[in-house]
């Protein structure tokens, strides 16, 4: 039996979330925004863009998540700014809830119901 071939190195990073596998041009259709709402967000500190060797903007799908968390709110009326620390506060309480969890399992507790 053949031994299966080698993953290239560029295709590596495909399942990771943080792994900058979209062009703006892609994102921006995925998401149905803009070129320049990518760019506001990420100016506005939503998150800092990977930039390819040629010095373009590359997006991850975490990156995509948070942009498109933001538009349904500024879709919902929402200034950019406030949108954007809005996506801040909740991918922070959604992290410190996940460390919350871990914590409690290695203590023995039961996860709190929410």
């Amino acid at each position: 039996m053949a031994d299966a071939p080698d993953v290239p190195a560029t295709l590596a990073g495909i399942g990771d979330a943080h792994f900058p596998g979209y062009t703006m041009g892609t994102a921006a259709s995925a998401l149905g925004v803009t070129p320049a709402f990518l760019r506001a967000v990420e100016s506005a500190g939503l998150f800092e863009a990977h930039r390819s060797d040629g010095g373009h903007r590359r997006y991850s799908r975490d990156d995509l998540n948070l942009a498109d968390r933001a538009r349904h709110l500024v879709d919902d009326g929402l200034r950019l700014d406030a949108a954007v620390r809005i996506v801040k506060l909740e991918y922070q309480l959604t992290a410190a809830r996940a460390m919350i969890d871990t914590l409690r399992r290695r203590l023995g507790d039961p996860p709190a119901g929410r």
